[in-house]
């Protein structure tokens, strides 16, 4: 009987931590893609993921915008430098660990993409991409909500992302689910 007890509440606080664990990166999302930046809200944004102490693959890639983010509004060259490059080594190992999450590859494409060319800071794109494009429909399975999944779908399909085959691709496929 008290095997099963604990079993019970074991399993019990499992589901509750993977539920808050849910909840805290959809919160984390809503943050990203619903805010208006600047370099406070930049610093802000990064010490609520900090404080997370998550260090999930997914949790790295919002780190790494939270970075990309503070670069993009410093005003100094060596702080947007490092920052830029933390911001890379992090989605490296994202992506490492993960390497079909269509969310952690739409986070460093997109980052790639801002990233001036003559940083040297964009050498993924083309592969991060074709992934995107591979597994599109995924974004149906995992629960980020309609409104962030139609932005990655507008970004992607846009003619400065993607060329018109890989448009036509991804509306085909996006029509199939």
């Amino acid at each position: 009987m008290k095997i099963s007890t604990l079993l019970f509440v074991f399993i019990t606080l499992s589901l509750a931590s993977l539920a808050q664990s849910q909840s805290t990166i959809q919160q984390v999302r809503e943050d990203l893609f619903y805010s208006d930046f600047d370099l406070e809200k930049c610093f802000e944004f990064d010490k609520s993921i900090t404080a997370l102490k998550d260090t999930s693959p997914l949790t790295q890639a919002y780190k790494a915008a939270s970075e990309a983010l503070i670069a993009k509004y410093s005003w100094n060259p060596v702080t947007k430098f490092n920052y830029l490059h933390s911001a890379q080594k992090l989605l490296e190992d994202a992506v490492s660990k993960d390497a079909l999450n269509v969310e952690i590859r739409f986070l460093r494409l997109y980052i790639e993409n801002s990233i001036p060319a003559y940083m040297g800071m964009s050498k993924n794109k083309k592969e991060d991409k074709q992934v995107i494009i591979d597994n599109i429909d995924l974004l149906s399975q995992i629960n980020i909500g309609a409104d962030i999944t139609s932005y990655i779908i507008g970004y992607i399909t846009s003619p400065k992302v993607s060329s018109a085959e890989e448009i036509e691709l991804i509306k085909s496929k996006m029509a199939i689910n």
